[in-house]
């Protein structure tokens, strides 16, 4: 979570690197490949190395940031959605874990390992200026069936992209009871790349490696999207905050209606603290399936009961038709 006070670009509207490893972690490759990819990071992310990652909201460039808000917003192109699709067949896990008190207004769900919040929400670790971090991703519905959905700042930082980066599915106490999974490729909008202080555009999405054999969203499911629908939704949050007061230990929610933030932004009552950006806000949530409509990403350390979120507008539609077909 953002706190406010090259590339091989695909178009003007969004930008995606390779999802590559740190020069540390390279140094430890054998051989070539996704096998030599996916086991140098496989070592490298240790649990302590997750357990001493910090929140995303301390990288330089989004702690320093000023919360500026984008002040061209494009004419909507009108409401669109993608429903969610279930996996194709229950994925089996292994292992779960409990919860702790929580902060005021914020609550710890406890949904049973294997709940389709709880799967297709996952815990993201990440390296960034050689420092570890931690943010929060939601698998989303698309035809490649290999995507999941987050802030923008946890991908890119300061027209760089970030390395190692591994999600871990229904992560609680450290466990992994759907495995790990790498990143091929990390997207954002042009808009943030370019400039991370324009949190209206802070929106991005990685597109995952397969894990033995299976493509993420045919193996867990993924939730829905939505584009511009208007302002006052009532969303479900969930996320892994993890600063203060929070521990990074298991998926936080929060829930209630959304309003303007101004400038392509809108907000809700929200507690939930740095780890937590990339979480998905459901709209028409009915329990397990939604629609994401926002997302965790920034706060003004003045008001810190209020969560913002880009307006999910024509940057979103954006974004989701350039992911949506690649797959892995």
């Amino acid at each position: 979570m953002a706190t406010g006070g090259a590339s091989a670009a695909t178009g003007t509207d969004v930008v995606s690197g390779p999802a590559g490893l740190s020069p540390d972690v390279a140094a430890t490759t054998h051989g070539s490949g996704v096998d030599a990819h996916e086991q140098a990071l496989a070592a490298y992310w240790t649990p302590d190395r997750m357990r001493q990652a910090r929140p995303e909201s301390e990288i330089p460039a989004v702690k320093n940031a000023d919360g500026s808000k984008s002040q061209a917003q494009s004419v909507p192109a009108g409401p669109g959605q993608v429903a969610a699709a279930a996996p194709k067949a229950e994925p089996k896990a292994a292992g779960g874990g409990g919860s702790p008190d929580v902060a005021p207004a914020a609550y710890y769900p406890n949904y049973p390992v294997g709940h389709p919040v709880a799967r297709t929400y996952g815990k993201v670790f990440f390296t960034s200026l050689g420092l570890n971090y931690v943010c929060s991703a939601t698998v989303v519905n698309t035809e490649g069936k290999s995507e999941v959905w987050t802030a923008g700042h946890c991908v890119s930082d300061g027209q760089a992209w970030n390395t190692n980066w591994t999600f871990v599915p229904n992560y609680a106490n450290g466990s992994a009871p759907y495995g790990y999974w790498y990143a091929y490729q990390l997207w954002t909008t042009t808009a943030w790349f370019n400039n991370n202080n324009d949190f209206a555009n802070d929106v991005g999405s990685a597109v995952l490696y397969r894990t033995n054999g299976w493509r993420i969203t045919d193996y867990l499911g993924g939730q829905g999207i939505a584009w511009n629908y208007p302002i006052g939704q009532y969303v479900y949050a969930f996320g892994y905050p993890q600063a203060a007061p929070f521990t990074g230990c298991c998926l936080v929610g929060e829930n209630g209606s959304t309003y303007d933030g101004g400038g392509g932004t809108i907000y809700m009552v929200n507690y939930m603290t740095g780890g937590s950006s990339g979480g998905a806000w459901l709209m028409s949530f009915d329990g397990n399936w939604g629609y994401i409509n926002g997302h965790n990403d920034f706060k003004y350390n003045s008001l810190p009961q209020y969560m913002y979120s880009p307006y999910y507008g024509n940057q979103v539609l954006s974004l989701y038709n350039t992911v949506r077909n690649i797959s892995t």
